[in-house]
């Protein structure tokens, strides 16, 4: 728990003076994390090691939610 602290605090360091909601910083942390990890399958998926379900799986997501979030992004949605 002290860790999700951490992370609030964090955040809050940068937004400085303004004021946010908690539930906010939380939905950036979320929607920050879900990026990251999308980034680091997609460099597996784009190399070959891991499908595109696999991909989807691992975010939690429907493999069209996978094919239309990567599409938007502009990157390739095959490994062939």
């Amino acid at each position: 728990m002290s860790e999700i602290k951490d992370v609030l605090e964090l955040i809050r360091d940068k937004y400085g003076e303004k004021k946010v909601g908690e539930s906010e910083m939380v939905r950036e942390f979320i929607a920050r994390g879900f990026e990251q990890k999308l980034m680091e399958l997609y460099e597996d998926f784009k190399s070959g090691e891991c499908s595109l379900g696999y991909l989807a799986e691992q975010l939690g997501i429907s493999t069209w939610e996978a094919y239309d979030i990567l599409e938007k992004k502009g990157l390739r949605t095959t490994n062939l």
